[in-house]
């Protein structure tokens, strides 16, 4: 899949499938079904009840925001069920400033969190990269996640990319992929955030030629080491 907006390209990796929002609950539970497909019968009653609380918890943040595209994964991975979204949206700004100005104040502005001392809240990493179209400027979360019932919650790791645009463009793109599987993301899920951030292009005039760099070593190319 190739979205694009007037001022930017990329390809979708084809495991995502384009995100259909609802706030009715059965409806949201059918989606949820229909994604499973045969896999639906090997989980409990709960987890079905926790995936279509979490759609309805996706569904609802994203009509609180103008995304250029939404899309979620259901797979498995070594047997086990595994679930991510990958939302697009883009962030509009005042000025017109080089990438690289962007990308030194955003990795300011997301300046890493310390882990708690009790090991409970958020964490935060923040790492700046160099994809084809420009700096790329990524943090990565793990927060409490959805609150379900009760004290029960679903854990949830977030790894945010933001790519400022070229002048005379102006605003960042911002890329999220979310998972709460979090044993998942170095081996699964880094590497389609890192396909997804090679295959942006931005729209500009004349751009000047740019030669796609080699793959990043690793498995895990941010740095995800969550301690």
């Amino acid at each position: 899949m190739n979205p694009a907006t007037g001022s930017v390209d990329f390809e979708v990796p084809v495991v995502f499938e384009e995100f259909q929002a609802t706030d009715d609950p059965e409806e949201a539970y059918e989606l949820v079904l229909s994604r499973l497909g045969g896999q639906a019968g090997e989980l409990g009653a709960d987890r079905r009840r926790a995936l279509t609380d979490l759609y309805l918890a996706g569904s609802a943040a994203l009509s609180e925001l103008d995304a250029i595209w939404s899309g979620t994964c259901v797979g498995t991975v070594d047997g086990r069920l595994s679930t991510a979204t990958l939302t697009v949206t883009e962030l509009e700004t005042a000025g017109d400033a080089p990438q690289e100005v962007v990308a030194a104040a955003l990795t300011e502005l997301l300046a890493p969190v310390p882990a708690p001392a009790d090991g409970h809240g958020p964490q935060r990493l923040v790492c700046r990269f160099e994809a084809p179209a420009g700096p790329v400027v990524v943090s990565l979360e793990q927060t409490p996640g959805w609150q379900l019932t009760g004290e029960h919650n679903v854990p949830l790791l977030s790894a945010k990319a933001h790519l400022p645009l070229p002048p005379p463009l102006s605003g960042v793109l911002i890329a999220e992929l979310t998972t709460p599987d979090v044993d998942h993301w170095a081996d699964g899920y880094a590497p389609l955030l890192v396909a997804f951030l090679r295959s942006v292009r931005f729209r500009v005039p004349d751009p000047p030629a740019v030669e796609d760099l080699p793959a990043l070593p690793g498995a895990d190319p941010f740095g995800t080491a969550l301690t």
